[in-house]
């Protein structure tokens, strides 16, 4: 059944559309005076023809959607399923409405998810690029008012927001390191994303400042789920070459969790023969078989920095390009702790 209009109601009551939209959005007291008879009919009609507003055109006169853009690489991904709860929170505290979209981390379903949104008028939009730079272009196009929240393309000029993945990276790595490892395998997700960049750096700067030896065989490219680590885990214990493996590290706590499946298959132990950790500390990684160390992002605050940042854009027409680091801290559980000392975060 399609949508009832003004020019319905207006016809069943027989009055001027102008004298029902007046009605219906409270102003039938302005201007000519309007009948408490006639006034109860529009009301009644439009309860009985399930009536409501057509905000988008309302909004595309007042050139205002009141609606914001957010578009991920995927929302099954328990980092961005918070984020985006966080964001709608913070938004709708400000009265916008949030429009959200997926690139499945693929370039084509990004463009057409970028080139759809804009065509609804937002306000603003955010962005959690995919991987690789075939939309960079189109991002750099963009005329409204853009933030880049977890990811963005090095040395090109954008405001963002993001975790300080460095630093997070190297607080986690020296934690395996002061755990007695060595060789530590980090299954690192795409490099084509800052996200892994970032982990890496922070990977590699652990062993430079400690002075160790880094075998680059032991850095192995992935995607960002369970299904990924397992088939990394699985693949490098068919090819022995975990052998004098002491730690798995994962670019998330989803692939730290496929690999210790992984482990746990071949009847290797966690933490006694293998330390595992993850990244991103989500919701169920205290509660696994053995709780998995991992470094927390506070999504509550990416997403309230993001929605600030949109708002000062907005409200502010700032140009200048800022990025916003936000800190990480190392949450040391079982996964990564052989003998029983204190565990929490630092």
């Amino acid at each position: 059944m399609p949508y009832a209009t003004l020019v319905d109601i207006a016809r069943r009551v027989n009055k001027s559309v102008a004298t029902v939209s007046r009605v219906i959005n409270g102003k039938d007291n302005e201007g000519i005076r309007i009948s408490s008879k006639t006034r109860e009919r529009i009301l009644s009609l439009a309860k009985e023809l399930n009536y409501h507003p057509n905000y988008l055109a309302r909004h595309l006169v007042k050139k205002d959607s009141r609606v914001i853009g957010l578009l991920v690489p995927d929302i099954m991904q328990v980092f961005f399923n918070e984020i985006t709860y966080h964001l709608s929170r913070a938004l709708d505290e400000r009265g916008y409405d949030l429009l959200l979209a997926h690139s499945y981390e693929q370039p084509e379903p990004e463009r057409k998810a970028i080139q759809m949104i804009l065509s609804r008028r937002v306000n603003g939009i955010i962005v959690a690029p995919a991987m690789g730079q075939e939309n960079l272009e189109l991002l750099e196009g963009i005329r409204i008012p853009l933030v880049l929240l977890d990811r963005y393309f090095s040395g090109k000029e954008f405001h963002t927001v993001s975790s300080d993945d460095v630093s997070g990276s190297r607080q986690l790595v020296e934690h395996l390191i002061d755990q007695g490892a060595r060789r530590i395998l980090f299954i690192c997700g795409n490099t084509k994303t800052s996200v892994s960049m970032e982990r890496l750096q922070g990977y590699r700067r652990a062993f430079r400042e400690r002075g160790l030896p880094l075998d680059e065989q032991l850095i192995v490219e992935s995607g960002y789920f369970q299904v990924d680590g397992y088939t990394v885990t699985r693949r490098m214990l068919s090819e022995n070459r975990l052998e004098h493996v002491q730690a798995i590290m994962g670019v998330n706590d989803e692939v730290a969790l496929g690999a210790m499946e992984a482990l746990w298959e071949h009847d290797l132990r966690v933490p006694e023969d293998l330390l595992v950790a993850g990244y991103g500390d989500e919701r169920y990684s205290k509660y696994l078989r053995v709780p998995l160390t991992s470094v927390r992002q506070p999504t509550d605050a990416l997403a309230r920095e993001t929605c600030s940042m949109l708002m000062e854009l907005i409200e502010r027409e700032q140009s200048t390009a800022r990025t916003v680091k936000v800190p990480c801290n190392l949450v040391i559980r079982r996964s990564t702790v052989r003998s029983p000392v204190q565990e929490g975060s630092r």
